[in-house]
């Protein structure tokens, strides 16, 4: 199948490339590991840990925000923070590689444990519980990054799941 012609750029043939399959064409992203870049591997496992938690948050919050009315107010909110939880993961999966190490493929068990509580509020909850707990992660991992663009991603996300978690506490007030 072609894609559509414009008059401002050449005809592209065939499809394009769906992001589930972009591990399977190296450097996908864009992300070159740095010459001679070694990452330690408790760091590794840590950075990988926070991704995989990224990918369960960001598919949870897509369940709770289709579960909601479309005019709801609830739903917009929950929208953002998808997104930023799946921009978390694309950013954390470009630090991985570009420091030498393998990002994980796997979603965290956070999904399951999310929707096996019945209820929006306790989900809701538990899902802060959750943001908190990526929160520590960071704190921990911290001290141990040398490399100041990735520190600098590490604190940007830091700051924004505490600037979620009380949008998503606000939230609950209401509900």
């Amino acid at each position: 199948m072609s894609r559509p012609r414009s008059k401002s750029s050449p005809e592209l043939e065939g499809p394009g490339s769906p992001p589930c399959m972009a591990d399977e064409f190296p450097n996908y992203f864009g992300e070159v590991p740095e010459e001679g870049a070694l990452l330690d591997p408790m760091v590794e496992a840590a950075l990988n840990a926070l991704l995989e938690a990224e990918r369960a948050g960001a598919k949870v919050l897509a369940v709770l925000r289709d579960g909601l009315d479309p005019r709801s107010p609830a739903r917009e909110l929950l929208a953002r923070l998808q997104q930023d939880e799946g921009a978390n993961a694309v950013v954390l999966y470009k630090t991985i590689k570009r420091l030498g190490g393998a990002p994980s493929h796997e979603t965290g068990a956070f999904v399951g444990r999310t929707l096996a509580i019945e209820g929006l509020v306790p989900r809701l909850e538990f899902l802060n519980r959750g943001q908190m707990w990526v929160v520590k992660r960071i704190s921990e991992v911290l001290p141990r990054i040398e490399d100041l663009a990735a520190r600098d991603m590490l604190e940007l996300m830091r700051t924004s799941h505490l600037d979620n978690i009380a949008a998503c506490e606000r939230l609950l007030e209401g509900l």
